[in-house]
């Protein structure tokens, strides 16, 4: 089963969500970010984890509850979100896929051999498996219609400067890691 941690106001601020408001609506997109979630969920059912900051609330521990049929994980005082889902990224084993914007999030978990997915692209294909009721496709669009086998092209071999062997339009390992997790969304 895949596990999707989603950083939440990384998620909020960079999603569909793009307006202008007050901080007394934050509640209201935390809100629809659960909702947009858990309908992710009740089609595909794979673990779905939302994290958000909660270093400012002034809770000693970490708070985690369960609605919707989502974790929601508040980071403890003086721990940021970041630093959570990097810790689950270690701890989790199996599928994962972290969906966040954030370079240093996606650096920091590299080493955990996860994937990370842009949030407007988890947007695009969520919105399209919650619409369609099952995955219908679409992720060719993000590999560019490569191809996942080499084929032989009859060129000697890379020694003494000759031609590359392979098909050029082939990604790379990790991009494949990638796409393979992207189709079990």
């Amino acid at each position: 089963m895949l596990t999707i941690i989603v950083d939440g106001y990384n998620f909020i601020f960079n999603s569909y969500f793009k307006i202008r408001f007050k901080s007394d609506e934050l509640q209201k997109l935390r809100e629809e970010t659960i909702n947009f979630l858990s309908k992710y969920y009740n089609v595909k059912r794979n673990k779905v984890v939302v994290v958000f900051d909660g270093y400012n609330t002034g809770e000693p521990l970490e708070s985690r509850y369960n609605r919707q049929n989502i974790e929601i994980i508040y980071s403890k005082k003086d721990e940021k979100a970041d630093d959570v889902i990097v810790r689950l990224a270690k701890s989790i084993t199996g599928s994962l896929l972290i969906v966040t914007n954030d370079n240093d999030i996606r650096r920091r978990a590299s080493s955990a051999s996860c994937s990370c997915l842009d949030v407007d692209e988890f947007i695009r294909l969520a919105e399209n498996i919650i619409e369609q009721g099952i995955y219908g496709g679409g992720i060719e669009s993000i590999a560019g219609g490569a191809e996942e086998e080499d084929y032989e092209d009859g060129i000697a071999g890379r020694r003494g400067g000759g031609a590359k062997k392979g098909n050029p339009h082939r990604l790379s390992k990790k991009e494949r890691l990638k796409m393979k997790k992207i189709k079990k969304l």
